[in-house]
């Protein structure tokens, strides 16, 4: 049984499809992450999976049971967390956590254990008794994570949850949603549209554009699809000196390469202003799929 399945799964909205077609199966234990650029579906296609929405058309299921003919048995067994939940003002972090829990089934003991570990791993323990309403919008953000990750849900499915954090924050959620596999066993599926935190945590992407998937796989698996190993970041040339697929970000322009000496050979026809050559990362993979082709 896979803990998360979709079979050609989509979203209308009067004349639009704001989901076209999406299909993947993921495996219980894991952390997939759903990546693409803002409208690409993704929130769409998780709300569908949390019974918010009602498929236009395809099907999933959360844990084996259908998001439209078992509905109660999906929310049962997920905890979600939208992108632009709010929280109330009078309330601690520690309070807020621990009647969430209540509120699925916990004891008031386990509750209150739960969350002072939960604060812990987001590092809440200085503001864990000031009420949320004085709160930085990134530390209310990390409570709410907390109180999403600590319900012990079968799948966890957060909607872009580093939103507002700053770097520090944000590696903290990271790592948080990676203890929650490890500590509770739970099936973590995010969005995001900035690769490069996916790939920190990753078991599992799901690439996303226009409403479609448009490649899947493990983070090993997409990384060898990309028929080059660097990715070269040049400034000011001009584009007729390039051979390979690019993209042109105006002053500075993206392309790959297949090895270091062709970067080189590359800097040598084009005498760009700055030069720039790293390792290629999922973030290539999807601007290569996905990205303005030239």
């Amino acid at each position: 049984m896979y803990a998360i399945e979709a079979v050609e799964l989509g979203k209308r909205f009067g004349g639009f499809w704001a989901v076209k077609s999406v299909t993947f199966s993921i495996r219980e234990r894991c952390i997939v992450v759903l990546a693409g650029p803002n409208g690409a579906g993704k929130t769409t296609t998780v709300r569908m999976l949390t019974t918010v929405f009602k498929p236009s058309k395809g099907f999933a299921r959360v844990m084996g049971f259908d998001v439209v003919k078992e509905f109660k048995e999906v929310r049962k067994r997920i905890a979600y967390l939208p992108q632009d939940y709010g929280s109330p003002g009078d309330i601690t972090p520690f309070e807020f956590i621990i009647y969430t829990l209540m509120m699925r089934g916990f004891s008031y003991f386990d509750a209150r254990k739960e969350a002072r570990k939960w604060i812990e791993l987001l590092g809440l323990e200085k503001v864990a008794k000031n009420t949320l309403r004085v709160l930085s919008g990134g530390e209310r953000r990390k409570t709410l994570v907390a109180a999403t990750l600590a319900s012990n849900a079968d799948v966890v499915l957060l909607d872009e949850p580093t939103t507002g954090l700053d770097v520090e924050a944000r590696y903290m959620v990271l790592k948080a949603i990676k203890d929650s596999t490890k500590i509770l066993g739970s099936t973590v599926m995010l969005t995001t549209h900035m690769l490069e935190e996916g790939q920190l945590v990753a078991d599992y992407v799901v690439f996303i554009n226009s409403g479609e998937v448009v490649a899947r796989g493990e983070p090993e698996e997409l990384l060898v699809t990309v028929p080059y190993r660097y990715r070269v970041i040049l400034e000011g040339i001009s584009k007729k000196c390039l051979r390979n697929r690019y993209i042109d970000l105006g002053e500075k322009v993206i392309t790959w390469t297949r090895n270091e000496e062709e970067a080189r050979q590359l800097a040598d026809v084009c005498r760009p202003s700055s030069f720039l050559v790293r390792d290629v990362t999922l973030e290539d993979v999807y601007l290569y799929i996905v990205g303005e082709k030239r």
